[in-house]
């Protein structure tokens, strides 16, 4: 279980590491070329929404072809599309040709995401899936910055940065084609059956993106402080602070974790009140990226464990990204044209930050008294199945997938040893729990 937990956290590190910095080099690239302001508009505002078009495809393509969109062949040729897009960006003496190839990058880069977040929901126990997703980007975070270091620590900003990204490509595709299936041969058929009601998935939606929009009306990290006075991949990598620590949290109770992030909000007003004073924007930089991560981590669970109640729920596993991808970018937005009137900016920000207070709590009891009780619930009744029965550490870790519905081909491939030791497993939970086959296991477990 613990290797299959890694192989995950290394997919999310690379697939973050090359995609957010690729958008670094980008950005630079840009300001050769257009005004700072304009590389806020192109970069922020329309990249992030283009990469939630990317998610959003991703998702639709897996909802109606779902084997088609899950292969690892297909996440094979995304991730080589995007490398492709990536090098035109950075490499081409056009201005307009690279903003257009920056474009088709930030589209490309959103279906990327989309895929290392099926797997989060897919293959990550809920139990884990904030440590998963939070170690994974910490380590993307600081891989940028040490990325970066190089010439003086100007490296992603040259040419020769494409031969690295090329690189972790390949490390990506081949880590991914070690995962398992993501659809077993008979649960790939989308049903109209959701376990969570549209409405609801519809609010937690629109929470997700106002919180995001709070944050970045805030303080929306322009480009101007990027050409000037800011190391960004320096101050990026405190990002890993707020992401280990919210992953963490998140995993002890998704009840603290969804506090924190609302909780985070007072970021924004504490950039207003040093906004007017140059001498803090490093500061605020850094306290951005550490209360950034509470965000991140926070929206990515609380779609990822809706989406993994059922295979037909997979398809929504990118949506809390998405809803703060559609967040941060019309925060943005405001805070470009707000710029300067920060009597307004208040106003806008604590009227939004008042209803998105009163939208989460009206969400509270629905997403946190059940769903997540449940889940506590279902894990102690896993142990004390285990406790009762005296299976051994590896037999517990094959009886979870048994009554889960795996095959002994689809656990070996998780657990990473023989489909004849599977077998042999197996067997010894048959004898010790007097079960002659996985149905009378399942059903004892359910009625124990």
């Amino acid at each position: 279980m613990k290797k299959n937990l890694v192989l995950y956290c290394v997919i999310i590190a690379l697939s973050f590491l090359w995609t957010g910095s690729s958008f670094i080099s980008v950005a630079y690239r840009m300001l050769e070329s257009y005004t700072a302001l304009q590389v806020d508009i192109y970069i922020v505002v329309i990249g992030y929404l283009l990469q939630v078009l990317g998610m959003l495809l991703f998702s639709l393509g897996l909802r109606l072809r779902p084997h088609l969109f899950s292969r690892k062949s297909f996440s094979a040729a995304v991730m080589i599309a995007d490398a492709a897009a990536i090098a035109a960006a950075v490499l081409s003496n056009s201005a307009a040709i690279s903003l257009v190839c920056s474009f088709v990058m930030n589209l490309i880069h959103g279906m990327v995401a989309a895929i290392y977040l099926t797997y989060l929901g897919r293959f990550v126990p809920q139990q884990y899936r904030g440590r998963v997703f939070g170690f994974g980007y910490a380590a993307g975070s600081v891989g940028s910055w040490l990325i970066s270091l190089p010439f003086g620590g100007s490296f992603l900003g040259m040419d020769a940065v494409i031969i690295v990204y090329v690189i972790l490509t390949a490390l990506t595709i081949l880590f991914v084609s070690r995962t398992g299936e993501v659809f077993e041969s008979n649960d790939g058929t989308v049903d109209t059956k959701a376990g969570f009601q549209f409405k609801s998935l519809a609010k937690v939606f629109i929470v997700l993106v106002i919180l995001s929009m709070v944050k970045n009306i805030g303080f929306y990290f322009p480009a101007s402080d990027v050409s000037g006075i800011i190391d960004l991949e320096f101050s990026r990598s405190f990002y890993a602070i707020g992401l280990i620590t919210a992953g963490i949290i998140n995993d002890m109770n998704r009840r603290y974790g969804a506090i924190c992030c609302v909780a985070s909000l007072v970021f924004s007003f504490l950039s207003f009140a040093l906004m007017d004073n140059p001498g803090y924007s490093v500061t605020l930089w850094i306290i951005g990226y550490i209360f950034f991560g509470f965000f991140s981590v926070y929206r990515v669970t609380a779609f990822s464990d809706i989406a993994s109640e059922k295979p037909s729920m997979l398809a929504i596993a990118a949506f809390g990204l998405a809803a703060g991808r559609t967040g941060d970018a019309v925060g943005t937005a405001l805070g470009i044209l707000l710029s300067g009137k920060t009597v307004m900016l208040l106003i806008v920000t604590s009227s939004l930050f008042i209803f998105v207070v009163f939208l989460f709590f009206s969400l509270y009891h629905k997403l946190y008294n059940s769903p997540i009780s449940e889940s506590v619930i279902l894990e102690r009744k896993y142990e004390a199945f285990e406790r009762k029965y005296s299976l051994s550490a590896r037999e517990r870790e094959v009886f979870r997938f048994v009554v889960q519905g795996y095959s002994n081909l689809e656990i070996s491939t998780s657990l990473y040893i023989s489909e004849s030791t599977v077998k042999y497993h197996v067997g010894n939970i048959f004898k010790k729990t007097a079960c002659s086959n996985r149905t009378d296991l399942a059903v004892m477990f359910r009625d124990s």
